[in-house]
C-alpha cells in the first residue's frame, strides 16, 4: 500500500451498527456521508469477520490488540479463571493497543472512547477513555496530555452519564424516546469534542467510536425489525405510538442518521486526502432477552451439582441466601437499585453471586455467565485448580454435551439449539484455552417465556427480557484511500489495526 510519512487516517468505529441496516439507509439516502464515501472512486464496502460467534465482549479486544481471543483471553466483561474457580472483572491492563507503537515512534495519535481500552501514555494527540462508554473498564473518565483532560472537562458530559435509562422498557414509546434524545444529543456531543480535539491537537491517526446505536439497538431493535417470530405474541408496538400507528419519532434509525451527520463533519474537516475508515466490528439482530436455562439445565443433568447446605462453608451458604435474595428481589427494586449504585460497585457486589456453589469435585462442566450465548466449561483436570475431568476424557464430555443440547426441543417439539462451536482446535490447546469450551448458539425457540423443556422439570424464563436486539457476528468496513481497488472484500477484525497502520505508512 502506498502511503507517504504525512498520511493522515481517519477511522471511525460505530460500535454494534448493522450493516444490512446502514446499507438500507444509504440507499434511501438517509446516511449521506457514508454514501458519499462508497461513491468515490475509492470508496470499498468490506466485510468484517469477527469473533462475535464467541462473544461481543471479544470483538474490540481483538480489534486492539491484533490478537484472536484465545491468545488474548477477552470475551466477556467477565472471564473465569481456573485458578481460582471464580470470575474476574475484565480490566485490559494486558492488552497493548496497536497504537501505542505508533505513539512510542513519535506518530501522534488520537484516540477517543475505544470500547475496552485504557490510555497508553500519549505525549502527542490525544487520548480520551470512557467520556461515556456502553461497555466500561470501570476506570472511569481518563484523559490526556493534561491539556486535553482540561477540555474534555470544560466540555458538556454526555447525557447518558446521568442516566443511561437502564429501566426502559421495549413497549414504553415515552421511554424510548428520551432514551433516543439522549443518544442523538450525546452523538453530537461527541462528534464536536471529537472535532476540537483533532483541530487543536493535529494527530496523523484519529480513531474514535460513537458507542450510542449499540446501547440504544438492544433496546430499540424492535423499532426497526418489527415483524419477527421472536417478537411474537409479546406486547410490543415496533416503534408505533397507539393512536393511528403515527410512527414515534425519534427512534433508532434518526440516531444511525445523527451518526452519520458527525461522521460527514469528521470527513470534511479531515480533508480530501485523507484516508478514512468507517467501520463496525459486529452488527445487531432481533431477540427478546436472552436465554438463562443451560445453568439448571446442566445441574439436572448432573453435570454440574450443587453443593449440599451441609457442606458450604458460612461464607458460602451467606452467598447462596444473598443469590437467593437478588433472584427473587421485584424488577421495580433492581432498576431502582442499577439507576442509583455507581457501576464499579455494582460490578463489585455482582462478582460473589453470579456462579451457583458448585460441588467442583463431582462438576464435569458447568455454565459461566453469558448475555447472548449459552457458554459452558469442562472441568478439567490439569487446567481448573478443582478439575474432575481428565485429559483424555475432554473429548468425549464435550461430545456428550453437544449430543445432549443439539437434542434439546421444548414440549411442542422445536429445537432449542442451532449450533454449538468449540474453542479449542486440538488437545494441546485445550489446557491452555482461556475461553468457554463450547459456545452454544439458540434458536428462536429458546427465547420463549417461560421455556418449557421437553423431559425436563427446568422452568425458566429469559433474562435481560427489556432487550430487544442481541449481536449479530459479521461488521462492516468502509474504506476510501490508497490502492482500495486492490484490497480483498474482507477483513478479520483483528487485522484492521494493521491495515491502519498500512495507511499512514507505518
Amino acid at each position: 500500500m502506498t502511503s507517504s510519512n504525512h498520511s493522515r487516517v481517519l477511522a471511525i468505529g460505530i460500535d454494534a451498527a448493522e450493516g444490512t441496516l446502514v446499507k438500507q439507509l444509504i440507499e434511501l439516502g438517509a446516511m449521506p456521508a457514508l454514501k458519499s464515501l462508497l461513491a468515490h472512486e475509492s470508496g470499498r464496502w468490506l466485510r468484517v469477520r469477527s469473533p462475535a460467534l464467541i462473544g461481543s465482549g471479544a470483538v474490540w479486544p481483538t480489534f486492539m490488540s491484533g490478537e484472536e481471543p484465545a491468545s488474548h483471553g477477552v470475551y466477556s466483561e467477565w472471564s473465569w479463571r481456573p485458578d481460582t474457580m471464580n470470575l474476574a472483572r475484565y480490566h485490559g491492563r494486558h492488552l497493548t493497543p496497536f497504537w501505542k507503537s505508533l505513539s512510542q515512534q513519535g506518530v501522534p495519535i488520537g484516540i477517543f472512547d475505544v470500547p475496552f481500552a485504557l490510555p497508553v501514555g500519549m505525549s502527542q494527540g490525544f487520548e480520551v477513555c470512557e467520556w461515556w462508554a456502553h461497555d466500561s473498564t470501570g476506570a472511569g473518565l481518563q484523559a490526556g496530555p493534561p491539556e486535553v483532560l482540561s477540555i474534555v472537562k470544560r466540555s458538556p458530559s454526555h447525557p447518558l452519564s446521568a442516566n443511561r435509562f437502564v429501566d426502559t422498557t421495549p413497549d414504553n414509546q415515552s421511554d424510548l424516546k428520551e432514551l433516543a434524545i439522549a443518544c442523538i444529543e450525546g452523538v453530537k456531543l461527541r462528534g464536536a469534542l471529537a472535532q476540537r480535539l483533532i483541530k487543536e491537537t493535529k494527530p496523523r491517526l484519529s480513531l474514535l467510536v460513537f458507542p450510542e446505536i449499540h446501547h440504544a439497538s438492544h433496546q430499540m431493535w424492535h423499532t426497526v425489525e418489527s415483524v419477527q417470530q421472536v417478537y411474537r405474541g409479546r406486547k410490543l408496538n415496533g416503534g408505533r405510538e397507539e393512536n393511528g400507528g403515527r410512527a414515534a419519532e425519534p427512534l433508532l434509525k434518526d440516531i444511525y442518521r445523527a451518526v452519520d451527520r458527525e461522521i460527514g463533519n469528521l470527513i470534511e474537516a479531515a480533508g480530501s486526502d485523507a484516508t478514512i475508515m468507517v467501520f463496525a466490528l459486529h452488527g445487531m439482530r432481533p431477540a427478546l432477552g436472552f436465554p438463562a436455562f443451560l445453568s439448571p439445565l446442566l445441574t439436572e443433568r448432573d453435570y454440574s451439582p450443587l453443593a449440599s447446605w451441609s457442606s458450604q462453608s458460612w461464607t458460602e451458604r451467606a452467598l447462596s441466601l444473598l443469590a437467593a435474595t437478588k433472584r427473587h428481589t421485584p424488577e421495580e427494586i433492581k432498576n431502582l437499585y442499577y439507576k442509583l449504585t455507581p457501576t464499579a460497585a455494582t460490578y463489585k457486589l455482582a462478582r460473589p453471586t453470579m456462579l451457583p456453589i458448585y460441588d467442583w469435585k463431582n462438576t464435569r462442566a458447568f455454565s459461566l455467565p453469558t448475555d447472548q450465548y449459552g457458554w459452558i466449561r469442562v472441568n478439567l483436570v490439569g487446567r481448573e485448580v478443582q478439575g474432575s475431568v481428565p485429559l483424555d476424557q475432554y473429548d468425549e464430555t464435550c461430545k456428550q454435551l453437544e449430543k445432549m443440547l443439539l437434542a434439546l426441543t421444548d414440549e411442542s417439539g422445536q429445537l432449542l439449539v442451532q449450533d454449538i462451536t468449540r474453542t479449542a482446535a486440538n488437545a494441546e490447546d485445550v489446557l491452555a484455552n482461556p475461553l468457554p469450551d463450547l459456545v452454544v448458539h439458540w434458536r428462536d425457540a429458546a427465547f420463549a417465556w417461560p421455556v418449557r423443556i421437553r423431559d425436563s422439570k427446568v422452568l425458566a424464563e429469559p433474562v435481560g427480557k427489556k432487550s430487544t436486539g442481541q449481536h449479530a457476528s459479521e461488521g462492516f468496513c468502509i474504506y476510501r484511500g490508497a490502492d482500495s481497488q486492490g484490497m480483498c472484500s474482507e477483513v478479520a477484525a483483528k487485522d484492521l489495526g494493521r491495515l491502519i497502520k498500512a495507511s499512514l505508512g507505518s
